[in-house]
């Protein structure tokens, strides 16, 4: 992943992008999340951590935290509601570290035209928030003994009745490097203001 002397050769086009336009994709892409995905093979099929991810990246200022804010954390007032889930749970507040630490990633590696650098950065942020909520699963619920074997079964099988944490993890990548390469590529369809004034010029 980039650095800060790194980003600074990255083309000013990624930099000086409409903010308005990338909040609105994150925005209504973070709505999604409502469609009713009700298929055991899409379970945690979600573009969350690429909101995150992609807003800490390619946003800055009240943009960059408004975004995800906006996503995700407003319709999970209606979310949780519907699923009876309290937002001062232990688990909620160690989601919502997670959900920092990977936009936190993302404003680490910053605007990117590097494919390798932004698949990188989205299976990083999978991972690390997988890594987090299931050891905070292996250590709050009493359903795992605490023991290693304890803490391989929350990374793998998970909790006996419920979706195998491997399923969780498999698309949690695939989702997040999806959804980041699609808002990569819908970013780059809209030139900013100067390019189009370039063109403009050279047109008439």
């Amino acid at each position: 992943m980039s650095d800060s002397n790194t980003n600074s050769t990255e083309p000013n086009h990624l930099i000086l992008k409409s903010p308005l336009f990338v909040f609105t994709l994150l925005v209504l892409v973070g709505f999604s999340r409502y469609l009713p995905l009700d298929h055991s093979g899409l379970f945690n099929f979600s573009p969350t951590l690429a909101i995150f991810f992609i807003a800490g990246a390619y946003l800055r200022g009240t943009w960059s935290w408004a975004a995800p804010l906006c996503a995700i954390f407003v319709s999970d007032l209606f979310l949780n509601a519907s699923y009876g889930m309290n937002w001062l749970e232990p688990f909620m507040l160690v989601t919502i570290l997670s959900y920092l630490l990977v936009f936190g990633l993302g404003k680490r590696m910053g605007p990117t035209h590097k494919i390798g650098s932004l698949t990188g950065g989205a299976l990083s942020s999978a991972l690390l928030f997988y890594l987090i909520t299931c050891t905070f699963s292996w250590a709050a619920n009493p359903a795992y003994v605490k023991t290693a074997s304890g803490l391989l079964q929350a990374l793998t099988l998970g909790e006996p009745g419920y979706a195998p944490a491997y399923l969780f993890l498999r698309n949690s990548l695939f989702s997040t490097l999806l959804f980041s390469l699609f808002f990569r590529w819908a970013i780059s369809l809209r030139p900013h203001p100067a390019l189009k004034e370039t063109i403009r010029s050279a047109t008439t």
